[in-house]
C-alpha cells in the first residue's frame, strides 16, 4: 500500500489540519502518517500552540528512517525555524511534494510575517505543487486579484518565485456564477470551473484538496487528473458537509465515495 505523509497542524473541529489529511489519505485508500506542528484550537481568535523545535525534528528523525513515502503533502507549520527542518527533510525526498501554503500571520507582528512567508517561498523549489488560495496568492505575487486573467498572472508570479507548478484555487470571490481554479504548468494554464454552492461548509476545503492530490499523485495519477478529482472529492464533501453549532460547517471527507449515505 502507499504511505503518504501530511506535515501539519491539529485543527480542534476536524475540518482541516492533519485530521482531514488522514481521512481524505484513506478515502483515496493510502496509508497516512503525521508530522504534527502545531495545535489549533479554532475560536475567537484562533489560538496556536506549537510543538517544540526539538518534537517536530524527532518526528522528522523517525519518519526518515522507518517510511518511504510515496507522496507528502504540507500544510500549516507556523514557526520559521520549523521551515528550515522541513526543508532539509523535502530535500533528500524524490517523491511528489504538494505544499499548501497556509499564511497563517500574527497580527501586527511585521518582522515575524514577513519572515514566516519568505521562509515558505523556500519551500517552493522542492516541491511538485504549491496550491495557495487568493489571499496567500495576492500577498505571494504581490498584486490584487480580481479576475481569472488576474489569477494567471499571480500563478506566473509565483512560479519565478520557484514553484514547478501552482494551483491557485478561487473559492467564491471572484464575480460571477462558477467559481474557478487556476492551475500553472510550465507556461500552461488549465482553468477549472464549477457552480457557486451556497453551502457554508467550507472549513477546510484547502486542505482537504491538497491532501487529496497528494494521496493521488502518490498512486502515479497526472496531476492534472489528480487535481481534476480532488476537486471533484472536495465538492462533494462541501455539499455534504457537517454544519456547527456556531453557523459554519466543515468539509466532510467522507461524502465523495459513499454519497448514498451522506444526504
Amino acid at each position: 500500500m502507499h504511505q503518504v505523509l501530511t506535515i501539519a497542524g491539529l485543527d480542534s473541529l476536524a475540518g482541516g489540519g492533519a485530521t482531514a489529511d488522514i481521512k481524505t489519505f484513506e478515502e483515496f485508500n493510502v496509508f497516512g502518517h503525521v508530522l504534527l506542528t502545531s495545535v489549533v484550537a479554532i475560536d475567537q481568535p484562533i489560538l496556536f500552540h506549537d510543538l517544540p523545535l526539538s518534537v517536530i525534528q524527532a518526528q522528522l528523525d523517525s519518519l526518515k528512517k522507518a517510511v518511504d513515502f510515496s507522496a507528502i503533502k504540507i500544510g500549516l507549520i507556523h514557526q520559521v525555524p520549523a521551515i528550515d527542518l522541513v526543508k532539509e527533510f523535502i530535500a533528500e525526498i524524490d517523491s511528489p511534494v504538494i505544499l499548501d501554503p497556509v499564511l497563517a500571520f500574527k497580527e501586527g507582528d511585521t518582522q515575524f510575517n514577513q519572515a514566516y512567508q519568505e521562509g515558505l517561498i523556500q519551500l517552493f523549489p522542492y516541491s511538485t505543487l504549491v496550491t495557495p488560495n487568493l489571499a496567500e496568492a495576492e500577498h505571494f505575487a504581490a498584486m490584487p486579484i480580481h479576475t481569472v486573467a488576474d489569477m494567471k498572472l499571480a500563478a506566473e508570479k509565483i512560479s519565478h518565485l520557484g514553484a514547478k507548478q501552482v494551483l491557485i484555487k478561487g473559492g467564491s470571490r471572484i464575480p460571477g456564477a462558477f467559481a474557478y481554479d487556476v492551475l500553472y504548468q510550465q507556461g500552461t494554464f488549465t482553468l477549472l470551473e464549477a457552480p457557486k454552492s451556497t453551502a457554508q461548509t467550507t472549513n477546510g476545503a484547502g486542505c482537504t484538496l491538497s491532501a487529496a492530490i497528494a494521496a493521488l499523485c502518490g498512486q502515479g495519477i497526472p496531476l492534472e487528473e489528480a487535481v481534476h478529482t480532488a476537486k471533484a472529492f472536495v465538492l462533494a464533501g462541501i455539499d455534504a458537509g457537517i454544519s456547527l453549532n456556531n453557523q459554519e460547517g466543515i468539509v466532510n471527507q467522507l461524502a465523495y465515495f459513499r454519497k448514498e449515505y451522506t444526504q
